[in-house]
């Protein structure tokens, strides 16, 4: 069985599930994507406003999926595959990511928007 509520890792400065790599993991009840954003909030003011993109609510990250893996002869640290660079600012970018899905999610409410119209129009 596994272990509820495992152990946690930080890679740079944000928090993920050990076992699984998510930061918003089910099978350990973690979501840590409140004390993530709260690391990097000042960051992310021009976001915040938008009501295309919650950041409450955004999608989550699996780190062993950007390319994490347990830096060598370092206890508690981990690196990119791509680099081999412990907390790799460019494959772990958490601040570049966030606001990627941000402009996702304004691409697709204007996209939305824009057929509402038309339906509308075509209807009305």
């Amino acid at each position: 069985m596994e272990e509820f509520a495992g152990p946690i890792i930080q890679v740079n400065g944000f928090v993920f599930c050990e076992n699984h790599g998510d930061e918003w993991c089910h099978k350990c009840c973690y979501d840590h994507r409140m004390t993530n954003n709260i690391q990097i909030e000042d960051d992310l003011q021009d976001i915040n406003d938008s009501m295309a993109y919650d950041i409450d609510d955004r999608g989550s990250f699996n780190v062993y999926a950007y390319g994490a893996v347990s830096a060598e002869n370092k206890k508690n640290k981990f690196q990119c595959r791509e680099h081999d660079k412990i907390d790799c600012k460019t494959c772990f970018d958490w601040i570049g990511f966030i606001k990627q899905q941000a402009k996702d999610a304004a691409g697709q409410e204007k996209w939305l928007t824009k057929r509402r119209k038309y339906y509308e129009a075509v209807e009305g």
